[in-house]
């Protein structure tokens, strides 16, 4: 018997499941195009995040609100979608976080945990005129 056994795998990079799907919330392999357990289509998504109120997914043409119960605990199956081309006068609140715009001549304001707010801030201006 030898002290030093080599395993042809102990090098191996395991894969990374981050890309969580919005749909049905199953983390799916990093460089995944379709969830393994719904079969969404995970490719046209910029962000995806979940926060305190709601999960928030933004893609090409969309930015998606899922809507959770009062404590945060689970969905309740509202699901709110904004088309990018109909959202305008783009905001982000300060010192308290808030993503703010009109929509369908309404003022919506969502309230964003600090690091969520980075990423939409940094997200935004490049997929709205």
């Amino acid at each position: 018997m030898t002290d030093n056994m080599e395993f042809p795998d102990d090098n191996h990079v395991i894969a990374g499941f981050n890309l969580i799907c919005p749909e049905c919330g199953i983390a799916n392999p990093d460089d995944a195009d379709c969830c393994l357990v719904c079969d969404r289509d995970l490719t046209n998504i910029l962000l995806f995040f979940e926060d305190d109120f709601f999960d928030l997914e933004i893609t090409e043409n969309c930015l998606i609100e899922y809507r959770k119960s009062f404590w945060g605990t689970r969905r309740t199956g509202k699901v709110i979608k904004y088309p990018l081309t109909e959202i305008s006068n783009i905001e982000f609140g300060s010192p308290v976080n808030r993503f703010k715009f009109d929509f369908e001549g309404k003022r919506h304001v969502l309230p964003l945990r600090e690091k969520n707010m980075d990423s939409v801030k940094k997200i935004i201006p490049k997929i709205i005129d």
